[in-house]
């Protein structure tokens, strides 16, 4: 990412993602896409949330995507889609990301044969919920990491540690997240969300948008180096 990026350009740009006169995003139809100059290059990447129940991925879809968030917790059914135009500039060059998110309920996954491969078909990314107020879904991480992906995916593994600001409810440390990070070099990003002004969500929301699309463009960058 570009140095520059993150102080006063990006504004620019992020306006281009907004309802005019407001600080809400603007959600684009199927044939939409924010109004960038033409010269832009269009790249598109799809992002799989796993994870078990009450974990927090629709939350954090939500969060991502600039929609409302919501207050209680609603199982999934079946598979949501949604899609997040973010604009970053790598080098010297702006490229709009556009990220195609995909959730399905941890019951359907189970009920349905079909539901886990169709999201791990074609699949760039794959974010890993579990809240910190749950012990269970920690312990469970290792095992979806094995679960989530397959050798041939290729897909790039992130970690999203949901509820780390309800402190007096935590079930696992910072150190053991630190030492998650160390043992399996997967990058873990920790949101909170019931302290953070949500009239302005876009700021909250930039530094993950941007980690994000830095991620799957490195990820794109070993591909590349990797000869047949």
């Amino acid at each position: 990412m570009a140095p520059e990026w993150a102080i006063g350009e990006n504004k620019n740009y992020q306006q281009k993602l907004l309802v005019p006169g407001t600080k809400k995003r603007k959600l684009f139809g199927l044939l939409e896409k924010p109004n960038l100059p033409p010269a832009a290059p269009n790249v598109t990447y799809k992002l799989f949330m796993f994870g078990k129940a009450s974990s927090g991925k629709t939350w954090t879809m939500n969060r991502l995507s600039g929609q409302e968030l919501p207050t209680h917790h609603t199982e999934t059914v079946g598979i949501q889609c949604s899609n997040v135009y973010w604009p970053m500039k790598i080098g010297n060059r702006l490229i709009l990301f556009r990220l195609e998110i995909w959730d399905a309920g941890e019951s359907s996954v189970k009920r349905y044969n079909h539901v886990l491969p169709a999201c791990r078909e074609g699949v760039d990314a794959v974010l890993l919920c579990f809240s910190v107020t749950d012990r269970e879904g920690w312990l469970e991480l290792p095992r979806l990491l094995t679960t989530a992906t397959t050798p041939t995916d290729r897909a790039a593994l992130i970690v999203i540690a949901t509820r780390c600001d309800q402190y007096a409810n935590r079930e696992v440390s910072e150190g053991e997240l630190d030492s998650f990070e160390a043992t399996h070099g997967v990058p873990i990003i920790k949101l909170g969300g019931a302290s953070e002004d949500q009239s302005d969500e876009i700021t909250h929301t930039a530094p993950i948008l941007n980690f994000l699309c830095k991620r799957l463009w490195q990820r794109d960058q070993e591909l590349l180096s990797i000869k047949p």
